[in-house]
């Protein structure tokens, strides 16, 4: 039986701010990640990363569902463009969320306002060290959904 939790899950994801290790150019890279890959055009612009450790004195995490840690990633260019990790503008930033969030508006996503203010104001939040990859201390940008079916 499929759990009801998860029927609709690929309409909404979470963007976060997250500190990855650029093992090319052996900086630390404050990226946008996501919760899930998302529906919708924005797909085309990310990508699933095997984030390697922040320290050699980080542990895997105990909950770790993959051997790879995968974290999807926002991209600046497409998937399709060849670009990669060498170039040193390959990932969206902390810098680039203004531009992420008119491009995710002027694309039939829907920045969910009331539950990212009440996280926020909560201190419940989402964010914080994942108990599932590699990737450090993420900060909650926001909630998004995705209208697929206008019903």
């Amino acid at each position: 039986m499929e759990s009801p939790f998860y029927r609709h899950h690929n309409s909404s994801f979470v963007l976060y701010v997250e500190p990855i290790l650029n093992t090319y150019f052996h900086v630390y890279q404050n990226v946008i990640t996501l919760s899930t890959l998302p529906p919708g055009p924005l797909a085309d612009m990310v990508t699933q990363i095997s984030a390697p450790k922040l320290s050699p004195f980080q542990q895997t995490p105990p909950l770790s569902t993959s051997p790879y840690n995968c974290t999807f990633v926002l991209l600046r260019y497409p998937k399709q463009s060849g670009c990669s990790i060498k170039a040193a503008d390959y990932f969206m930033t902390t810098e680039d969320i203004p531009a992420v969030l008119s491009y995710l508006e002027a694309n039939g996503y829907t920045i969910d306002t009331a539950m990212t203010t009440m996280l926020l104001k909560s201190h419940v939040g989402i964010g914080g060290v994942s108990e599932s990859t590699n990737g450090g201390n993420r900060k909650f940008v926001c909630s998004v959904r995705f209208q697929t079916d206008p019903r």
